[in-house]
């Protein structure tokens, strides 16, 4: 008994650090994404255009939600076609790198130009 006991307690230990791990990856996993998706969206609005704190609004969605990682670092990127964030959390030797991206798609000017030919086609016959 005197070596089974702490033996199913290392694995209990073990088992609850995972756990509070794949935990904190998937908080990350959800506030990276949503945050990629809120920047993709607010780039298509006329008066937010690049006027919106993704990584403040990312530090909001992960604020008091993480168990293990308390050592984040939020970084965003907004390009011509993509909103990328990337979210970097360590203590001692466990980090975790998570990177999401969003694609910013202005479906409006397609169904424009896809009328446009539409009308010329028709014309056309």
């Amino acid at each position: 008994m005197s070596y089974l006991i702490p033996l199913i307690l290392l694995v209990f230990i073990l088992i609850i650090e995972t756990a509070f791990y794949f935990h904190d990856k998937n908080i990350l996993l959800g506030a990276a994404a949503e945050t990629a998706v809120v920047g993709a969206q607010a780039e298509r609005w006329p008066g937010k255009k690049g006027k919106i704190d993704l990584s403040a609004f990312c530090q909001e969605r992960i604020q008091g939600k993480l168990i293990l990682f308390s050592d984040t670092e939020i970084s965003d990127s907004v390009s011509r076609d993509w909103v990328r964030i990337e979210i970097a959390a360590a203590k001692g030797k466990r980090k975790l790198h998570i990177v999401q991206k969003a694609a910013i798609v202005e479906p409006e000017k397609k169904i424009r130009r896809k009328r446009i030919c539409f009308r010329q086609n028709m014309n056309q016959n």
